[in-house]
């Protein structure tokens, strides 16, 4: 009774694949994926960076809501100011700043998950909330022209 049951055919893996669905099939080539210790220095490497690029979107988020605090000297004598393009740059630069955090997190964990190479991803996640950080400044510099 607790003898082991017996296979009747070929092992898996043994032989030719009898219907033809191998990866050859389907027009795969087999991946090589990372291994060892590439594998954890990967893993290690784009958790920190996400890490910081957390850290980052925050105070970039922050930085640009701070920055209506420019149209503070509209009221001076000479000043004018654009609020609808500053109060725009305003509110749209920390829900792109948030986009961008959330994209660079889900495509960064699709790659860790496929084990593929992920952390220069976050990187141009840092990149790109950094642009648009300086972009939303930008747009908020020229939205208040001052005076004399």
């Amino acid at each position: 009774m607790d003898a082991p049951a017996r296979q009747s055919g070929p092992a898996l893996g043994a032989g030719p694949d009898p219907l033809g669905s191998g990866p050859a099939r389907f027009g795969r080539e087999a991946r090589h994926p990372l291994a060892g210790r590439r594998r954890v220095a990967d893993m290690v490497a784009s958790i920190a960076l996400l890490v910081l690029l957390t850290i980052e979107a925050l105070a970039a988020g922050w930085g640009i809501k701070l920055m209506s605090l420019a149209f503070m000297s509209c009221a001076a004598p000479g000043n004018t100011c654009n609020v609808g393009l500053g109060d725009s740059a305003v509110t749209v630069g920390p829900i792109l700043v948030a986009v961008v955090l959330v994209a660079s997190i889900v495509v960064c964990v699709l790659r860790l998950v496929r084990r593929r190479l992920a952390w220069p991803f976050v990187l141009v996640g840092m990149a790109a909330v950094v642009a648009v950080f300086f972009g939303a400044l930008l747009l908020v510099d020229s939205s208040v022209t001052h005076g004399i």
